[in-house]
């Protein structure tokens, strides 16, 4: 099922956010969408110190995104991803085949 995910800790987390919401959230400021989930995203993680836009991919014909981002907490650096598609883990496996492929 459609639908956005948040990815830490290698689990995936559903998230009440829409595809056009990640969009227009991210065409505002990269760091937004993050932001959005930051309330979850520190429950698990303590608090974050600093967070960085790493890398992006949208697939608007499946409406595919992943957003990653890179987060400062107490035990270092951790990545968190944001995934909206189909099927969560093909959509990892996309946005990792187009990062080798830069």
């Amino acid at each position: 099922m459609l639908g956005t995910y948040l990815y830490l800790y290698d689990i995936l987390t559903p998230v009440e956010l829409t595809f056009s919401e990640l969009i227009q959230a991210f065409e505002e400021d990269p760091i937004k969408p993050y932001m959005l989930l930051k309330e979850l995203v520190e429950e698990k993680t303590g608090k974050v110190k600093d967070v960085k836009l790493y890398k992006s991919y949208f697939n608007p014909s499946t409406k595919t995104a992943v957003l990653e981002y890179f987060i400062e907490v107490e035990e270092g650096t951790l990545g968190v991803k944001i995934v909206h598609a189909e099927n969560p883990s093909k959509a990892l496996m996309e946005y990792y085949k187009a990062e080798s492929s830069e």
